[in-house]
C-alpha cells in the first residue's frame, strides 16, 4: 500500500549535504534546480528511531500497544516478507515548482541560477565560538550554514508491502512522535511536525492492555 506522508518545518532546519564552498561552509541537500528536499534514507532512519522510542514508552507505561518486535516487523527487519520503501520528500506542489524554475533558468540563464532558487527557500545563519579564557570570539571560529526556512512543507509517499494494520499503526505513531530532524537541534533548529494525513492519530491509540 502507498501511504501519503507530510512534514512541516516548525523552525528552520539544516539537512546537510556534506558539501560546502567558498561562500557556504555547510550546504543543505537540494535538487539540480535548487529546490530543497528531505532525503529518503535519513527519513527512514528517523522514523525507525522514533518507532523504537514509542515502543520504549509503551513498555514503561505497561502496555503492549507497540513493542520492539512490532517495530522490527514494520520496518522489514525480521524474517517476514514486509518491505518498507521510503521515498524522498519534496516541497508541496513540487512538480509545478520544478517546471516553473526550470523554464525560468533556461529563459534567463544569466539572471537565474539554481543558487538563486535555493536562496528563495533558505537562509544563511552565522555562528561563532567564545573563548572561555578571554570571553571573546575564538579566533577562526566564525562559520555559517544554510538552513531551510521554517513554515515550508514537504510531502511524498511511503510504500508498505505485505504489511498489516499493526505495521501501519507503528508508522503512524512513529511519525507523531518524531519532533526534530537535522543538525543544531539544541540551538532551536529542526523542529518538525510529521503525519500520515489519511490516518488520525486518535484512531491509532486503541488496543493493547
Amino acid at each position: 500500500m502507498k501511504l501519503d506522508f507530510e512534514i512541516e518545518l516548525l523552525s528552520p532546519m539544516h539537512l546537510g549535504s556534506g558539501k560546502g564552498d567558498v561562500v557556504i561552509d555547510a550546504e543543505v541537500v537540494h535538487d539540480e534546480y535548487g529546490l530543497p528536499y528531505f532525503p529518503a534514507k535519513r527519513l527512514k532512519g528517523l522514523l525507525y528511531e522514533s518507532a523504537l522510542e514509542v515502543a520504549e514508552m509503551c513498555q514503561c507505561a505497561g502496555t503492549d500497544m507497540v513493542t520492539k518486535k512490532d517495530v522490527e516487523h514494520a520496518f522489514g527487519k525480521t524474517e517476514s516478507n514486509v518491505e518498507l520503501f521510503v521515498h524522498d520528500l519534496y516541497l508541496q506542489d513540487y512538480e509545478n515548482l520544478r517546471r516553473q524554475w526550470q523554464y525560468l533558468q533556461k529563459k534567463f540563464k544569466k539572471l537565474i541560477s539554481s543558487r538563486d532558487v535555493l536562496d528563495a527557500y533558505t537562509s544563511i545563519r552565522y555562528q561563532t565560538e567564545i573563548d572561555n579564557k578571554t570571553g571573546t570570539k575564538a579566533k577562526g571560529s566564525l562559520h555559517n550554514m544554510r538552513v531551510v526556512d521554517g513554515g515550508l512543507k514537504f510531502d511524498g509517499t511511503i510504500e508498505l508491502l505485505n504489511g498489516n494494520d499493526k505495521d501501519v499503526k507503528v508508522l503512524v505513531l512513529a511519525a507523531a512522535n518524531l519532533r526534530y530532524a537535522g543538525a543544531k537541534r539544541n540551538r532551536g533548529f529542526g523542529e518538525i511536525a510529521c503525519r500520515f494525513p489519511t490516518y488520525k492519530i486518535e484512531n491509532m491509540l486503541g488496543g493493547g492492555k
